[in-house]
């Protein structure tokens, strides 16, 4: 699978800002969102390749989010990678039990997101 559009779904805007960025050196389009019903909504109208999705947000959190994701037919098929700020295995387990592709801690390093991300591909 080759990954052309990728959503970010992080409150951080720094987050969101630098993950974007990686992402245009490695030739990925990007679409961000600040929050859990923004990032869906995206979802749902851009059916992107591949998701990262942080899981501690206001309102409609990144769990929420990953759940109605994989409710969803049409979105049920695209990759989630799970950001967490490194909130143990019970969070790792979590994620790979709601579905996710694979979990990215925070603060990580560029080269370990471009890991993971070929990891799932």
């Amino acid at each position: 699978m080759e990954l052309k559009r990728v959503l970010i779904i992080d409150d951080e805007p720094l987050i969101r800002t630098t993950t974007a960025l990686l992402l245009k050196h490695l030739n990925m389009d990007t679409l961000t969102a600040g929050d859990g019903l923004a990032g869906l909504e995206l979802a749902e109208k851009e059916n992107p390749d591949l998701i990262m999705l942080d899981v501690k947000m206001p309102g409609m959190d990144g769990w929420t989010v990953l759940s109605r994701l994989k409710a969803d037919q049409r979105l049920s098929k695209i990759p989630v990678i799970v950001f967490t700020a490194g909130d143990g295995a019970d969070s790792s387990a979590k994620a790979l039990e709601s579905g996710a592709s694979a979990v990215c801690k925070k603060p990580f390093q560029p080269q370990e997101l471009i890991d993971i991300i070929k990891d799932i591909v």
